[in-house]
């Protein structure tokens, strides 16, 4: 389906509609029938019904899961970014050093918007030979997936993951790979979401609350924890 027949929502305004259904439906509403098929009609046929993706999720191999990512189309397009304009300000604040990867770049807007700023900045992806590569030259698009990153241990400054962490099949290690190739810092933005099982979006790990998020990052290392435009941005420095 092309980009110009689908159905054009902002981010801030999926996000709105988002918490109404997560804070006011009652949870047997929320994971019915009715619900589930209104989430199936939302995207593109897939190897793998999206309200099962659950349950299915952290027994697929790292092929099949990248697969269904691979074979993901969603009817709503909301833009180049998922990242809020109050997100994206947070993000861009917090980034220290010349050296920045952007872990799953996706279109690669994040990274162009740092590269912008005179950084030397990597963007990496599993598919970004299938997206927009950009134009930005200072810039490097490389294949990688975020639980195994092909970098050197502290390779740069600051590393950047911004709604991907709730995609991956083993948090904790994909935290840990990000704090393996950080010299200096590590920005991470997932969005502030309930659990339930059917969702409109494939997220498999959710965090409604700081403690949700807390409870993998850990408290031992020196970290800020916000709330930026119905997103949780955390920012945590690494220890030398």
């Amino acid at each position: 389906m092309s980009r110009r027949s689908r159905t054009r929502v902002s981010r801030t305004a999926s996000l709105r509609i988002n918490d109404a259904v997560d804070r006011w439906l009652p949870p047997a509403l929320r994971d019915s029938r009715l619900i589930a098929g209104l989430v199936r009609r939302s995207y593109d046929q897939l190897p793998i019904d999206i309200n099962d993706l659950k349950s299915r999720a952290f027994y697929l191999s790292r092929a099949e899961y990248s697969g269904f990512y691979q074979s993901l189309r969603s009817k709503v397009d909301q833009g180049e970014t998922d990242l809020t304009p109050d997100s994206l300000a947070g993000v861009v604040d917090a980034v220290v050093g010349d050296s920045v990867l952007d872990v799953a770049c996706g279109l690669g807007f994040l990274a162009e918007r740092l590269a912008a700023d005179g950084r030397e900045v990597t963007g990496a992806d599993v598919a970004v030979r299938a997206g927009r590569r950009g134009t930005a030259a200072s810039v490097r698009w490389c294949e990688a997936n975020v639980e195994e990153l092909p970098f050197r241990d502290n390779a740069f400054d600051t590393v950047v993951s911004t709604h991907t962490l709730e995609h991956v099949q083993h948090l904790r290690e994909t935290l840990d790979e990000l704090r393996r190739v950080a010299a200096r810092r590590i920005i991470v933005v997932v969005p502030r979401q309930r659990p339930y099982r059917v969702t409109f979006n494939p997220h498999i790990h959710f965090f409604p609350y700081e403690w949700s998020w807390l409870a993998w990052s850990g408290t031992s290392r020196p970290h800020t924890l916000s709330l930026r435009g119905g997103d949780w941005l955390y920012v945590e420095d690494q220890l030398t």
